[in-house]
């Protein structure tokens, strides 16, 4: 997602393909030797299967081939060669045990995908506990889930694999829309069968009878997952992606939602409640910051989500009226104010009065989803002043909402972890009184 911080997801990818790099080069010395004594069928090789289709039509929406047989095969991954510019369709149908995976990109980042197929394999598609939520129809925004039972915060829910990649600058780089439409429509046509009608449900997700189907594009940015395929030490812009999850699609967006997720080390997405949650209660997420200004966020919901409207959740539409509007979007740019000053080790007007404002505000504002950042930085300072007890709670509660915004095993637990062992022999331990000159 667009506020989402994935640096362990990145760590680990880089480790992963380090040694499949040299793994790759010794299979391919093997295969060298072997494909001499026995040379493989033409057209193949045991990875890429590079068939070209000339002149391949794509019909929207209908699983048929414009090539009968012209199918991609079963045994790994499969360039197209349906391009624009830079960008390619590829595909491989055997990932995650036939649901498939397919992805327009550039040929560098495809391989980068394809060196790692065994450790995405890793990722679960599963529903945690049935019978906690159900699908339900959701005034102005179509099918979406309730609770059906209470819920306690930091319950799992599920967790789902991705069926696409798309590279972000597809959207800038490649002008034409209808060039784009061909690209991302040969992508969907080329997932199984079974795949396929889940990514196609999304079509209709939300829109009233009668009304115009959602294109491959409206769903991939109505709904920005996002991974960066991009190494721990070099994180490229170019390798920005969006990730889609169709089973995803009756989660519907909320400016304070009651659920958080991220995307681990195996590019699947894990859903966790993010606050206690009552029977007959909507669950959400947020699918995009919800420290934008009120005007951005409508705006974005009436483009990408819903049935046309702008956002109509408690945030955005309160039932204060205009006077809790007016509060709420005083509270939201204080947020952001203060926030900035926490993140600039050497703003000369953070005191523990301004942190304790901050945190009251975040509070009042409800920000349940992203409290990790949020409880990190007041830490943080407070460390930074010499108030080492409430620098201990903050630092505590950063861990707790961590493991649920961002998994147990997240850089970002893990260093918190280590802040609140040892808060004094933290080096932000009096960090500003020291700069100030106060012993």
């Amino acid at each position: 997602m667009a506020w989402g911080r994935r640096s362990l997801l990145r760590a680990l990818l880089l480790g992963l393909v380090a040694q499949l790099a040299v793994a790759h080069a010794d299979a391919a010395a093997d295969a060298d030797v072997k494909a001499k004594a026995d040379p493989a069928p033409a057209g193949s090789t045991e990875g890429l299967v590079y068939e070209a289709i000339d002149k391949q039509q794509v019909i929207t929406g209908n699983s048929t081939y414009a090539k009968p047989g012209k199918k991609p095969p079963m045994e790994g991954w499969w360039n197209s060669k349906i391009c624009s510019g830079d960008f390619c369709v590829f595909t491989n149908r055997r990932h995650q045990k036939g649901r498939g995976l397919t992805m327009v990109t550039r040929f560098e980042d495809f391989q980068k995908m394809e060196r790692t197929e065994e450790y995405l394999n890793k990722g679960e598609n599963k529903v945690e506990e049935e019978g906690l939520f159900t699908e339900t129809e959701v005034v102005d925004k179509g099918i979406g889930i309730t609770a059906t039972k209470n819920i306690r915060r930091g319950k799992k829910l599920m967790s789902w694999t991705p069926v696409m990649f798309v590279h972000q600058d597809l959207f800038t780089e490649v002008k034409k829309k209808s060039d784009r439409r061909r690209l991302l429509e040969a992508a969907v046509a080329y997932l199984p069968d079974e795949t396929r009608a889940k990514f196609d449900r999304q079509r209709i997700q939300g829109l009233a009878p009668g009304g115009r189907s959602r294109s491959v594009e409206d769903i991939i940015l109505g709904a920005p997952f996002e991974v960066n395929f991009g190494m721990e030490y070099n994180q490229e812009k170019h390798s920005r992606h969006y990730a889609n999850y169709p089973e995803m699609a009756v989660v519907q967006h909320d400016c304070r939602p009651n659920m958080a997720y991220h995307i681990d080390s195996n590019f699947a997405v894990r859903v966790t409640v993010a606050r206690r949650t009552q029977g007959g209660e909507e669950l959400t997420i947020a699918y995009i910051d919800p420290l934008w200004p009120r005007y951005k966020r409508q705006a974005w919901v009436q483009k990408r989500r819903g049935l046309g409207k702008p956002c109509s959740c408690q945030k955005c539409s309160p039932k204060g009226g205009d006077e809790e509007l007016k509060k709420s979007d005083q509270r939201v740019q204080r947020i952001e104010e203060i926030l900035a000053e926490l993140k600039n080790h050497d703003s000369k007007i953070v005191t523990e009065e301004m942190i304790d404002e901050f945190l009251a505000l975040v509070d009042q504002e409800r920000m349940h989803a992203k409290l990790a950042d949020f409880y990190e930085n007041a830490a943080l300072n407070y460390n930074y002043l010499g108030f080492d007890v409430k620098a201990k709670k903050y630092a505590d509660l950063a861990v707790q909402a961590g493991i649920v915004e961002d998994g147990p095993d997240s850089n970002n637990v893990i260093a918190n972890r280590i802040f609140a062992s040892d808060i004094k022999g933290h080096f932000s331990y009096r960090f500003t009184l020291k700069r100030r000159g106060q012993k």
